[in-house]
């Protein structure tokens, strides 16, 4: 047995697998099964009821690991493969059995066509349940399990698998090394595997109709076989590192900013401090020109202030001296009491005259509007009377109750009439109907379908004999006539109806539509005696004489219609009579009215002629009165005269005085707001606020610029104010909580609400808040030199770290870009040669050509989202013509037919000058039954054509067309449940291949180890 070498390389070549044997995985037995070279592999299975639980799906999932498949995600270390392994629980035999830790998949390659045994190689694959999951070791020659029983085979598997010899050194190959070591990389398996053993989320293209796959299912499909996919994941890969990169960078940019805008705080309050340190000198010299100035003005105001209390002593004297002049006359004139009562009893007097006229004004006016209204009352009533035509009102109140009893009578004869007319009618209409004898009776008997018809109806009795007949027939006019077989079904109908009378007809007539009453009528008149006897023998008399005949319907519709319109024309007249008692009415109630009217009329008469007399009354006495109230009137104008003019000279004295003493009271407050602007003053405040003598203030402002030298204290004070707030402000902006002052500068900015504060107020705290300010700005001036310091370094470390950050980010950038474009054209290349090979397979297999539609898609943005490509099968349906899409509605042979070709032409794309194994689960699983024969003899053909081997596994109704058309058919099998391992798998090869299967089977099976020579061999 060779060792092998570390740095071994396409051990397999060009071999290819010519048997296989497994064991410990899943349920599948350790007997060797032989494989052929190229053509179509079926695999069937024969599970307890079904194909299914007979291990198809992992046998053939054990072929595609051992041939390197990339769907088990080498690179990442398969770890999918330890789902192969035999689990106790999912078989059903967690009672009998447990959970294997490892098994192994044995392969035996050989060159195709020779004897195994010339050059054969074994390759072991060890399926472990924990990492690595995958063991490789190989061997020169035939090296696999034996025995006669399972069992046997399985208990020597550890042992043979450790005179394997390693096949990395000291240690083993794993996943990430299988196809390079095997194969050399070249792609030897493409597979379909669509099973819950290893889930592909590719599209099965056999697994349905073509033209139901969309066309980015199809791609998703071909990338599959062509190893495109782990590309495409792998592009996926770095799109999400660029996007990584991409967040790192926006992150990292994202908390720079965070941090600059922290720290933007910081370096502001550091640089407000810095400028108030500076405004703070400005602030101090600006408010001690403002106490120079300051103390200054109150000297100057304080001698103006005397001057001007000396000048309000004199102008006080000169006007209380004029008050009392003024004084004095006013008193002269309010003391003359004569004056004034002659002036209220002229105006008494007047006044009492006046209202008395006016009283005799208004009586007469309201008497002369009374006047009207009564005469135009009068004048309608009078018109009203004259419709009574001279009768009295209790005349015209006799005659109108007369017409409403007249009235009511002839509304009561026609509500009588219209009763009479409404019955009359309802009796014609019986009487038309048939409905007006024994109406009940005969509805009850024709339901329930006897012949039945009123007695009076059926006999007609001629006029000459009415007298004679009628009063006969009278007992009977309710009675209905039916046949004499009919008798007891009739009774029986009529049942709920007592007192109903039937006449039994004779029977030889009623079928003719008639009745025969002969019997019945000889009886009556056998019965009847003379004049009004109908039945002599009982003692019955029936009074005749009927206005109308009772027999016969025509008669008596006739009867009821002439009585119908006798009534109606009653009413009619009724209604005649009615309209003229309404008129009457109508009459005696306008001439009741009339006759009232008349009588109101000659009362009003009355009344009009004693407001005339009363008016003329009033007209007299107010002529008396009119020489006394012109009198009155002239006495009152002369002493009004006399009082307006008095009162005029009282009314500008008074006014005069009210001046005078208003003008004094201004005078003594300005002398008050003098004196205490002169106490406000508080020179000597000043005198301290400044610090010097008066004269040295002089100095000090002589000192100054021209322009600042005639200055005002309130412009000091405005400039010494505002820097003083711009210094505070720069120490602690808008907002800042006052737990972050000290106690003294909350004292003196939050209590008294220095930035809302009147200038006044602000002034008296500015010495005090500089001082404040001041120490707060040396306590805080070695700390902002050291936060300078750090913020400096932490910007360049910062900065540093986003620099990195974009560099990644760019490299990334770089590489996708790249990679991108090289997998774009990789991509195109690869469909271009599936393309081809779809072509060259349709053409050679009796179609008229195919190819593929395959635009480059805009890859997408969200690292999440596959860079999703569309192929579009497209072939000629005839020869000559332009080829048409998949789509295109199509029969479903053709459309198998181009699945199996597209599957194949991806293999072959994929596989290079290898021989190829293709894996395909549920063969056929959606082609029709009348092609599934056709589409797995064109496998076997297109395989043994190209150097493919197709291995496809079946379902139950696929079976008899795989048996005809592979090369070589394997059937697993398992009859029970209770089994936990399968039987022997049955393995049948086609005429071309059965010898060949006979002797890899009895040359795996005979199988022993014998002496080998280490040495001697060489390495695989």
């Amino acid at each position: 047995m060779s060792a092998a070498a570390p740095g071994a390389f396409d051990v397999v070549g060009e071999r290819v697998l010519v048997g296989v044997q497994v064991v410990d995985i899943s349920r599948l037995s350790t007997h060797p099964v032989p494989m052929i070279g190229q053509g179509l592999v079926t695999v069937a299975g024969q599970g307890p009821k079904d194909s299914n639980g007979a291990g198809k799906s992992s046998f053939i999932a054990a072929l595609s690991l051992l041939h390197a498949d990339e769907q088990w995600k080498l690179a990442s270390g398969a770890a999918g493969a330890a789902e192969l392994l035999f689990t106790a629980e999912l078989a059903a035999q967690e009672g009998r059995w447990s959970n294997v830790d490892r098994g192994y998949v044995i392969g035996v390659f050989a060159p195709p066509g020779s004897a195994p045994q010339d050059d054969a190689v074994t390759v072991w694959l060890r399926i472990n349940r924990k990492a690595p999951y995958l063991d490789l070791r190989w061997t020169s020659g035939l090296h696999v399990p034996y025995g006669a029983t399972e069992s046997e085979r399985a208990a020597r598997v550890d042992e043979l698998w450790g005179q394997l010899p390693r096949s990395n050194g000291r240690t083993d190959f794993h996943a990430g090394q299988l196809s390079r070591v095997l194969f050399g990389q070249n792609a030897r398996c493409v597979s379909f595997l669509s099973t819950s053993v290893r889930s592909s989320q590719a599209a099965n293209l056999l697994a349905q109709p073509l033209n139901d796959l969309p066309p980015h299912r199809i791609f998703d499909a071909i990338a599959t076989l062509t190893g495109l996919d782990r590309e495409l994941e792998h592009e996926q890969v770095l799109r999400s590192a660029e996007h990584r990169h991409r967040s790192e960078v926006e992150e990292t940019e994202r908390q720079i900013a965070e941090w600059e805008s922290e720290v933007a705080v910081i370096e502001a309050g550091i640089a407000r401090r810095l400028a108030a340190r500076e405004l703070l000198g400005e602030a101090r010299t600006a408010w001690r020109s403002r106490c120079a100035r300051h103390l200054l003005d109150g000297v100057e105001r304080a001698a103006e202030l005397r001057q001007a209390l000396a000048e309000l002593d004199d102008t006080e004297a000169a006007l209380r001296q004029e008050l009392e002049a003024v004084e004095d006359r006013l008193a002269a004139l309010t003391d003359d009491d004569e004056s004034a009562r002659r002036f209220e009893a002229a105006q008494r007097k007047r006044n009492e005259l006046i209202a008395r006229d006016r009283e005799l004004e208004a009586a007469q006016l309201a008497a002369t509007q009374h006047l009207d209204r009564l005469t135009t009352t009068q004048r309608q009533l009078s018109d009203e009377a004259r419709a009574a035509d001279g009768r009295t009102p209790d005349v015209a109140a006799a005659e109108l109750a007369e017409a409403r009893t007249a009235l009511e009578d002839a509304i009561a004869a026609q509500a009588v009439a219209r009763a009479a007319a409404n019955e009359a009618a309802r009796r014609m209409a019986a009487a038309e109907s048939g409905d007006d004898v024994a109406a009940e009776q005969v509805e009850r008997l024709r339901a329930a379908g006897l012949g039945a018809a009123a007695l009076v109806d059926v006999v007609a009795v001629d006029p000459a004999e009415r007298d004679a007949w009628e009063p006969r027939l009278s007992p009977y006019r309710e009675a209905v006539v039916v046949g004499r077989k009919d008798a007891t079904k009739a009774a029986k109908a009529l049942a709920g109806l007592p007192g109903s009378l039937l006449v039994l007809a004779d029977p030889r007539n009623v079928a003719a539509g008639g009745f025969d009453l002969s019997t019945f009528l000889d009886a009556v008149a056998a019965r009847a005696g003379k004049g009004a006897v109908v039945d002599e023998a009982a003692g019955v008399l029936a009074i005749g004489g009927f206005a109308e005949p009772i027999t016969g319907q025509p008669a008596r519709v006739a009867a009821a219609q002439e009585a119908h319109r006798e009534l109606t024309a009653s009413l009619d007249a009724a209604a005649a009579v009615v309209e003229q008692a309404r008129t009457a009415l109508s009459r005696a109630e306008t001439r009741a009215k009339a006759a009232e009217a008349a009588e109101r009329a000659e009362a009003l008469q009355d009344e009009i002629g004693e407001l005339r007399a009363a008016n003329a009354e009033r007209q007299e006495h107010r002529d008396a009165l009119a020489p006394g109230l012109t009198e009155a009137e002239a006495a009152y104008a002369h002493e009004l005269g006399v009082h307006n003019s008095r009162e005029e000279r009282i009314t500008s004295l008074r006014d005069t005085r009210k001046r005078l003493t208003q003008t004094l009271r201004e005078k003594e407050a300005d002398r008050f707001a003098l004196t205490e602007e002169r106490d406000r003053l508080a020179l000597l405040d000043r005198e301290k606020a400044w610090g010097d003598s008066p004269d040295a203030a002089r100095r000090h402002l002589v000192e100054l610029q021209a322009d600042l030298q005639t200055r005002t204290t309130t412009a000091w004070d405005e400039d010494a104010t505002r820097l003083t707030d711009e210094v505070a402000v720069r120490c602690f902006p808008p907002g800042t909580p006052p737990e972050e002052l000290t106690a003294e500068l909350r004292e003196l900015l939050v209590t008294p609400n220095w930035s809302g504060a009147a200038l006044e107020t602000r002034v008296s705290l500015v010495a005090a808040l500089l001082r404040a300010l001041d120490t707060h700005l040396r306590d805080h001036e070695d700390h902002d030199r050291h936060q300078l310091k750090q913020i400096a370094e932490q910007r360049a470390r910062r900065t540093a770290d986003l620099d990195a950050a974009r560099l990644g980010y760019s490299e990334a950038e770089q590489t996708v870009r790249a990679h991108r474009t090289s997998l774009a054209a990789g991509i195109k290349t690869m469909l271009r040669k599936v393309a081809a090979e779809f072509d060259r397979l349709d053409q050679e297999y009796g179609g008229y050509g195919a190819g593929l539609d395959y635009p480059e898609p805009e890859p997408p943005s969200e690292p999440d989202k596959p860079w999703r490509w569309t192929v579009s099968p497209k072939w000629r349906r005839a020869e000559g013509q332009r080829m048409s899409a998949y789509t295109l509605r199509s029969n479903t042979a053709q459309m198998d037919e181009k699945a199996v070709k597209l599957v194949c032409a991806a293999a072959l794309a994929r596989g290079g000058d290898r021989p190829l194994l293709l894996i395909l689960d549920e063969l056929g699983r959606n082609l029709g039954k009348q092609h599934r024969r056709e589409a797995v003899a064109l496998f076997e053909r297109i395989g043994n054509d190209h150097n493919i081997t197709v291995v496809g596994a079946l379902q139950d109704d696929m079976e008899r067309y795989a048996i005809e058309a592979s090369g070589l058919y394997i059937k697993l099998r398992r009859r029970s449940d209770t089994m936990a391992y399968n039987e022997e798998p049955v393995v049948v090869g086609n005429d071309a291949n059965t010898d060949r299967v006979e002797l890899l089977h009895s040359w795996m099976s005979s199988y022993r180890p014998g002496t080998l020579d280490v040495e001697s061999t060489g390495t695989a």
